[in-house]
């Protein structure tokens, strides 16, 4: 059969999704597709990763054609959800637009996960040909896919030794069989052979250096084995490279803390500020991960990089004001008392009457004011709001003593402070 008449029947039988932020681009693939044959009412097109979700749990997609971004995630995240809706559908065809080089060479490393991908600018002709090569190779793989799928099968039968066997075959049909090199590392991985799926998954990156598969399971290995270092060396990578979703983001961020890799957290943010939607949870781990990033920075006389995450917390982590306070107190417990000051001011209006802000507040006035008495004072009004609070008491006993109360009148506040912190006020004694 001739290959246009391969790509017709296709679209005869098959539904299309188009995703892309904008419309002016949706409603240019949707003309495409329809000059290539596509019947309109067949054609579905969005510009989200959740519209793209409601659709496809109701309709019969068989084409995606997917901006590399797209509101709410990437077209790597939709075709996952994809993969995991029609895990047996061989025919599902999940085309990547891409805008320039580096995400070309991403799409690229994606094997498997990745069908094809389109170029923009593109024409009607380039559509039409990689559309005719990507659904003829659906239909008519190679002999190298058929024996990749081929182990897959014997893979998900339990047959390890037999699927390594097979995918031994796989990997001398073709070039650059990283495919093949990934699917033994896993039967290894499955099979408790922790070194040699390792090697297998380093063997597919001699032949790809950012080959998806192989840089996740190499990630999977090392956590399983608790080698934390080099996990965040590969995940890292993979941060770099391919389009961050929130959950792996917030896996990064904790590893990058767990392993002191504080200089990268910048990059993180950065890429945290690209998503379109910020989750409250991943919120909250970037403000720890920078937090933690920038205490470190501080205290190793790196304050210009302290700073700077302290002012992303600022900007982007405001809704959580225990942060803003946490750097507050540690601004003024190094003695930077001004540039605490600077930040109360970061504090949005409504949060004024919170405890972060009070507590804060009267931190940066005990070091602002050289008074006890006025600072005994407002520490008074917040003790009688039920506020409790390490360092807020800690300076609240201070200014008593500086102030000449009577030992049995401090009692109450030190016998608090004991209480409720008896390891940190130990070591302030």
């Amino acid at each position: 059969m001739d290959k246009k008449e391969i790509l017709k029947k296709f679209l005869e039988t098959n539904e299309v999704l188009i995703v892309d932020k904008n419309p002016s681009s949706r409603n240019r693939l949707l003309k495409t597709m329809v000059d290539l044959g596509a019947k309109r009412s067949t054609i579905h097109s969005v510009g989200t990763l959740q519209e793209s979700q409601e659709i496809i749990q109701t309709k019969n997609i068989g084409i995606v054609l997917s901006d590399y971004f797209i509101g709410g995630g990437s077209g790597f995240d939709l075709f996952k959800l994809l993969r995991e809706k029609y895990p047996n559908k061989k025919e599902l065809c999940l085309v990547l637009v891409t805008s320039n080089i580096s995400q070309t060479a991403v799409a690229k490393a994606a094997e498997e996960d990745v069908d094809s991908f389109i170029i923009k600018p593109y024409t009607i002709q380039s559509i039409q040909e990689n559309l005719i090569s990507t659904v003829t190779q659906k239909i008519m793989p190679s002999d190298y896919i058929v024996k990749i799928e081929e182990g897959k099968v014997l893979l998900a039968a339990g047959k390890y030794d037999e699927a390594i066997g097979v995918l031994n075959v796989a990997r001398g049909m073709h070039p650059k069989p990283a495919l093949a090199y990934f699917y033994i590392g896993q039967a290894e991985y499955l099979k408790n052979h922790v070194d040699t799926a390792t090697g297998s998954y380093n063997e597919g990156l001699n032949f790809n250096n950012i080959h998806y598969k192989c840089l996740v399971g190499l990630y999977e290995v090392f956590m399983r084995e608790e080698k934390f270092h080099e996990a965040y060396q590969v995940v890292k990578k993979i941060a770099k490279y391919f389009p961050a979703n929130p959950d792996r983001l917030a896996q990064i961020i904790r590893l990058a803390v767990r392993t002191g890799n504080y200089q990268d957290m910048q990059m993180f943010y950065e890429i945290f500020t690209s998503l379109d939607i910020r989750l409250q949870v991943l919120t909250n781990y970037i403000g720890a991960g920078m937090y933690i990033a920038g205490k470190y920075c501080l205290l190793n006389s790196d304050k210009d990089t302290a700073f700077q995450y302290f002012d992303n917390i600022a900007v982007s982590c405001s809704e959580f004001t225990k942060f803003l306070r946490a750097v507050i107190t540690l601004l003024v417990e190094n003695d930077l008392s001004e540039d605490a000051e600077k930040f109360l001011s970061r504090f949005d209006k409504d949060a004024k009457d919170g405890e972060d802000y009070l507590v804060a507040d009267f931190l940066v006035s005990s070091k602002k004011f050289t008074d006890p008495g006025f600072v005994i004072k407002i520490g008074l009004e917040l003790w009688n709001k039920n506020i409790r609070d390490f360092h807020f008491l800690e300076t609240l006993v201070e200014a008593m003593e500086k102030g000449g109360y009577k030992d049995e009148k401090i009692a109450p506040y030190r016998e608090e402070l004991q209480s409720l912190y008896s390891d940190k006020a130990e070591l302030s004694a």
